[in-house]
């Protein structure tokens, strides 16, 4: 009777545990090594552009619970940005470096094995266009096309290899990410052959008339005419465009002064212009602030082709292309170029 008993309670609890629900939130928990005070931890999603943001204790640790409407892929930013797939029930754990978050990043728990792969496939991707983009495209075809199918066979392999232990949906999703990976290079190869050709340095740089100047009237690129010209594109929606603000502010008053002009061009909607203000006034933006007529399809941003935000460009004192796609405030190639001309 007593085993009867016994197999009884047995059946009855894992029937509760078959029956149990999964949480309809994620935990996301951690610690950060050299913490910034004050800064917490960003996860924004680039899909719906909605965010949230963790507090990060003093001495670095954070937990959190987040209802997510749905699984999505996420920018996550602590200083530096790295890629975080994350859906309910997942109980996550993430630790890093801040002084190296590249190298230190580390995931444990529900969730580890697909965030993981995230960081081979960033690794993967750094591998493929080593340390200058530009000159990976600049390649000759044969060379771009062997080196994309080493790239696409590498993918395969470790996603088929490590398949097992990842979400069936997120296995699909890479496959299609690859795809259009994929063409998207393609594309970018063509385009850059095409960019050379058309924006290339002494080229007339392609103009724009009467934005919206944030201190008033309107602004052409012809009014820039005798000095350098240092043109940032934006958007307030852009996560990316916002890591870059404080450099551009230290890069501004480097060469304050100078006969360069700092010029951000917003290409948010014109019904957002409010909110483009007060951005300008919460981050306290600093050079020439203004809105462009027709957002991502004014001739402007068409004219240089601009698909990906921010974009930064550089023209002399004739409105002549030096550099159509430079460095960005952030890398210190900035200077080497800025340096190079006779402010």
């Amino acid at each position: 009777m007593k085993n009867v008993f016994l197999i009884a309670l047995l059946v009855v609890l894992l029937s509760c545990q078959k029956v149990m629900p999964p949480k309809d939130y994620v935990v996301l928990h951690g610690k950060i090594e050299n913490p910034t005070e004050g800064l917490g931890l960003r996860f924004y999603n680039p899909t719906t552009r909605k965010s949230f943001t963790i507090k990060v204790e003093a001495n670095g640790v954070f937990r959190d619970t987040i209802k997510l409407e749905k699984a999505a892929y996420y920018n996550a930013v602590y200083g530096n940005i790295f890629a975080a797939y994350l859906a309910n029930d997942m109980d996550l754990e993430i630790n890093f470096d801040a002084k190296s978050l590249s190298k230190t990043i580390v995931f444990k728990g529900k969730g580890e094995h697909e965030n993981t792969f995230l960081r081979f496939r960033a690794k993967l991707e750094g591998g493929l266009m080593g340390a200058d983009y530009k000159a990976f495209l600049n390649v000759e075809k044969p060379n771009f096309d062997s080196k994309m199918k080493k790239f696409s066979d590498e993918f395969k392999t470790e996603l088929d290899q490590k398949k097992s232990t990842l979400e069936t949906d997120f296995v699909t999703a890479q496959l299609v990410y690859l795809e259009e990976f994929n063409k998207g290079m393609a594309i970018n190869f063509v385009e850059e052959k095409r960019n050379n050709s058309e924006l290339g340095a002494g080229k007339q740089s392609p103009d724009f008339k009467n934005y919206i100047n944030h201190d008033g009237g309107k602004t052409s690129l012809s009014d820039f005419r005798g000095s350098y010209v240092f043109i940032d594109v934006w958007a307030t929606w852009c996560g990316p465009c916002k890591y870059e603000f404080p450099f551009i502010g230290k890069v501004e008053k480097m060469y304050h002064g100078k006969n360069i002009k700092f010029v951000s061009i917003s290409i948010d909607r014109l019904k957002d212009e409010q909110k483009w203000r007060d951005m300008i006034k919460k981050e306290g933006l600093v050079g020439i602030q203004l809105l462009a007529d027709k957002e991502i399809n004014s001739s402007f941003i068409a004219g240089y082709y601009i698909q990906a935000i921010p974009r930064f460009i550089i023209l002399d004192k004739e409105g002549k292309i030096i550099n159509s796609d430079s460095p960005r405030p952030s890398e210190p190639e900035l200077l080497d170029i800025l340096n190079s001309l006779d402010l």
